[in-house]
C-alpha cells in the first residue's frame, strides 16, 4: 500500500476526535491504516509529531485565508465582515482538525506549543490592528481592541461545539448574524 503522510494525519485526527490524543496508540493508527507500526515510522518519528503537524496545518490555513483578506482593497467594516466570515468558514472547512486544535493542545510539546502560540497570537494582532485601524479613522467607537479581538474569535471557535450542517442556518447567514452583532456594537453613528 502506498502511504502518504497526509493520510497519517487525516486518519489520526478521526482517531483524536474519537478516542482522544492520550487514548490513541501508534498501534491504533497503523490498524486504521491497515499497515505496520514500523512502516508508519517510515513516515512519521512519533504521535507528538501527528499531532503537531494537525496544529501547524490549522494554522497554516487560517493565516493563508486571514492574508488573503488583508492583501484586498476595503473599507474597515467589510474587511472586519471579511474576517469573520473568514474565520466560521475555517471553524467549518477544517472542523475535525480544529476540534483536536481545541482540545488537545495540553499534549504538545512545550517548543511546539510555544511556536503554536506564537503564531496563534501573530494572528489576532493582525485582526487587532484592523480594529484599531478602524478606531484611528473614526469609523469604529472606542474600544478596548484585544478583549473585542477575543470575543469575535471566540464567538466563532465556540462553533465547532454546537454547530450542525444540517441546521436551518448556514454559515453565510451566521456570518451575517455575527458580524451584525459585532459591528451594531462598534460602529460609530
Amino acid at each position: 500500500m502506498s502511504l502518504t503522510k497526509q493520510e497519517i494525519i487525516q486518519t489520526s485526527v478521526k482517531l483524536f476526535n474519537e478516542k482522544g490524543y492520550s487514548a490513541t496508540s501508534v498501534q491504533d493508527i497503523a490498524d486504521e491504516l491497515n499497515v505496520t507500526k514500523a512502516a508508519l515510522y517510515y513516515y512519521i518519528s512519533s504521535k507528538e509529531e501527528i499531532l503537531f503537524e494537525i496544529f501547524d496545518q490549522t494554522m497554516t490555513t487560517a493565516e493563508n485565508r486571514l492574508n488573503k483578506i488583508m492583501e484586498q482593497d476595503m473599507t474597515v467594516e467589510k474587511r472586519i465582515r471579511s474576517i469573520i466570515y473568514n474565520h466560521i468558514m475555517a471553524v467549518f472547512d477544517e472542523a475535525p482538525n480544529i476540534s483536536v486544535f481545541f482540545t488537545e493542545k495540553a499534549h504538545l510539546l512545550p517548543e511546539n506549543l510555544e511556536s503554536i502560540n506564537t503564531r496563534r497570537r501573530n494572528y489576532e494582532e493582525i485582526i487587532a490592528g484592523v480594529f484599531k485601524e478602524g478606531v484611528e479613522k473614526n469609523v469604529l467607537k472606542k474600544v478596548d481592541i484585544l478583549p473585542t479581538v477575543y470575543a469575535v474569535i471566540g464567538m466563532c471557535n465556540w462553533l465547532y461545539h454546537w454547530y450542525k450542517p444540517e441546521g436551518r442556518l448556514k454559515p453565510e447567514e451566521l456570518s451575517n448574524l455575527y458580524s451584525d452583532m459585532v459591528l451594531n456594537g462598534i460602529l460609530k453613528k
